[in-house]
Order: C-alpha cells, then structure tokens, then sequence
C-alpha cells in the first residue's frame, strides 16, 4: 500500500504549487521584476508598502511589519491558524470573491514586456547622472534643511540627471525613449567586511524626482491611472538592491559621529539641530526596515513590548567596527500598527502585545508613539552589539520627523 507523503513534505508541495506572488496577486496588485510591490491587504495600505520576494518566497510589509511566506499570509488575512491555511491552500481555495473570468487578461491590454533589470537601468542613470552640487544643495534648501549642515561632502553622494527615466524601459529600446523628469541620483551602498577591511558596497541607486524649479519632490500624474488608483507617480525610486544599504552623507572615518536615519532629508535636519561637527557622517538608511530590522517577535507573532530585542535573522543597520558617537534619529510620524483587517469586518484586529513580564496576551493598536520607541531600543541595542558603547536614539518632535522640525522652525 503506498504510504501517505509526511506532514513536512505535504506543506513543501503545498507551498510550491502556491507561489507566493500568485496567492497574494489574487488578492492586491503587484508590480513586475522578481521584487515586485503592492498595497498591503493586510492593513488596508494606500502606498506599495509590501514586498514580495521571489526568490526566497516570502513577504514583507513595511507599514505593518508583517512579514512571513504564504501560508503566514494565508492565515493573516484569511483569520485561520496553521491547520486552516494549510488546508485551504490544498484545497485551492480562492482568496477573494472573485471569478476565474474577472482574473483572465483584457483582450485589449498590451502583452507583458520585457524589461531591463532594475539593476542595469540604475546603473544606467548612475552613469549618466553629472556630479552637480548646486542641484543637490537647491533641493534641500527647498526642503528645509538649514545651510550650514549641506557641506560639499555630505552633497557630493548626489549627481544630477537632466532627463531620467521615471521607469524601466524594454529591452534594446533607447533609456530616453519613454518619459523622463530631471532627478538627483545617488548610489545605494553596503557595508560588508571584506578580507577583513571594510568597503561599502554599491548594490542599487536612489533617484528624487524633482519639482520643475528643482526645489522640491515631482508631482506627476500617471496618463494611465484608473479612476481607483493612486494617480501619481513615486517621487522617489530604488533600481537595483536596497536591503542592509544606505547612503552616505559625508566622508566616513572609523571614529566619525554617526546620524543614522531614515531618509536624506530628516538625517541632514536631524544633524542640523544636534549641531553635528563638520566632519560627522550622515547615514541614510532609505527604510524603516533597514534602520531598525524587525523585533524578535514570541510564537505566534506575539510582541513582548517589556523586552524588545532584535531579530538575528534581520538585526539593525550597523557598520562593523566602527568607534564614533552614533546618534540614532527617529521620526515621531509613524502610523499606529492595527494589526490584520478582518475581512468578515473591516475592522482591525490589532497586534497581539504582552505588556509586562507575566502579563497577559491582548490585541491592541501599537501607538506611533511605542513604535518610535521600539525604533529607538533596536537601533541601540544592534549597534551595542556590534561593539559600539556611545550610541543614543533622539526622537523628533511627537507628529514630525527632523525635517518638518527645521522647516517649520521647531527646536530640538
């Protein structure tokens, strides 16, 4: 008698006849490349927050921090345990009320394109970018940030493109041939250990679409939106790789006082109003996920909000070896974590949270407020432990980031 496939195998198939980019493709739409990104349905998103991983078959939100392969969407969005969303991917079960004839292609809609990768087209514009420090120095005078802290290092990483792609173009097709707005570029690098001296890495390219004078982000429509769609264009991209990456502000040294943020614009304001010295170093990390990883979470995706560590599998930015102050700067704009909407309800079940040691398990809202100081606790703790003892989290303002504080005229 042929024996039954074990519990083990019987999920490797299950996962493998349930691409992840498929199950969640039903339910939300996703952008092409092996990286593609979408509305998270999870928490009812209205930006391409989540991230799907082809290669690796797993997901990541970075509005609300779900993160897991595709039968952990299953149960997040379907409201099912382990058993339930097993059985319900083997059975094929639909994960929307929606037909097979709704999913099939308009006869009318262009076939698919083959498109460069993301890496070739940031290389491209990296390439034909010019160094232009008056361009950088322009935008973030518009922005806000104060003079004194735009020096010609922390505005050298920034080149500027007159006419830049707003997108991959098709293969063997010219890179100007599709539509095209000015833009400051800058490389994505990493800081890896190599042969034992450390070397940042160029891995992808930053792109800032500008306003027409130059003195601000791109407000651009897409031709194409549908009425129920975002209608504008990102004003700002990533070609190539992201992940552990930053970008530099400034000439970095082993001893050099760090500012490590999120975006350019809130570490340069971020290092204006804690009257960073000339040759401190702004770090940009580009995403909330890279600047502080994700908390080592208990079974079951329990936050132990009385203990906050970071995940070994997805720790803190840090640079190995260095010796500076670093001063961790964290945005007081942060959305509050609802937890998965109920698809029954519409309404949000919230995070499940132990508040003090020995506590009890509830599901409630993590408040913007607790998630900055989650932000500040990881990003100490990761760079302690990587042998860094003068390190401090500043947070802004509570409903600001640093460069709402400089613009608006706020005191640190």
């Amino acid at each position: 008698m042929t024996q039954q496939p074990d519990s083990r195998t019987r999920i490797d198939d299950i996962k493998r006849m349930n691409p992840i980019e498929e199950v969640i493709g039903k339910v939300t739409t996703l952008s092409k490349g092996q990286k593609p990104r979408g509305k998270c349905p999870l928490h009812g998103s209205n930006s391409a927050s989540l991230a799907v991983d082809i290669k690796k078959q797993t997901a990541t939100c970075y509005g609300c921090q779900w993160h897991g392969d595709v039968i952990g969407f299953v149960m997040a969005h379907q409201g099912l345990d382990f058993a339930g969303a097993v059985e319900h991917l083997g059975g094929a079960k639909p994960l929307a009320a929606e037909s097979k004839t709704t999913r099939e292609r308009n006869p009318f809609q262009r076939k698919p394109r083959n498109l460069i990768d993301s890496i070739d087209a940031g290389r491209w514009m990296w390439q034909h970018a010019l160094p232009d420090e008056d361009a950088a120095r322009r935008y973030f005078i518009g922005r806000g940030v104060p003079i004194p802290v735009l020096t010609a290092a922390r505005v050298l990483p920034f080149r500027f493109l007159a006419e830049c792609p707003l997108m991959a173009w098709e293969e063997g097709a010219s890179p100007r041939s599709g539509l095209h707005n000015p833009a400051l570029v800058a490389l994505i690098r990493r800081p890896e250990l190599v042969d034992g001296m450390l070397q940042f890495v160029p891995i992808g390219c930053h792109v800032t679409y500008l306003s027409p004078d130059g003195t601000g982000p791109m407000r651009r429509r897409m031709p194409w939106a549908k009425p129920d769609q975002d209608p504008w264009f990102p004003k700002r991209k990533m070609f190539g790789g992201s992940k552990g990456g930053c970008i530099l502000l400034g000439e970095y040294w082993k001893s050099a006082p760090l500012f490590v943020g999120e975006g350019n614009e809130t570490v340069l304001s971020g290092m204006a109003l804690h009257d960073a010295v000339e040759d401190a170093v702004g770090v940009a990390t580009l995403s909330l996920d890279t600047l502080q990883g994700r908390v080592k979470k208990w079974r079951g995706g329990i936050w132990p909000l009385f203990d906050i560590q970071p995940d070994p599998e997805a720790p803190p930015f840090v640079i190995e070896g260095h010796r500076g102050l670093v001063t961790g700067l964290i945005d007081s704009d942060m959305a509050p974590l609802k937890g998965p909407l109920d698809q029954r309800t519409g309404d949000f079940t919230g995070e499940p949270v132990v508040e003090i040691k020995g506590g009890p398990i509830v599901r409630r809202a993590i408040t913007g407020a607790e998630r900055a100081r989650i932000c500040g606790e990881l990003i100490v703790k990761g760079w302690r432990t990587a042998g860094v003892h003068q390190v401090r989290a500043m947070r802004a303002a509570t409903g600001m980031d640093f460069n709402d504080m400089t613009a608006k005229g706020v005191a640190a």
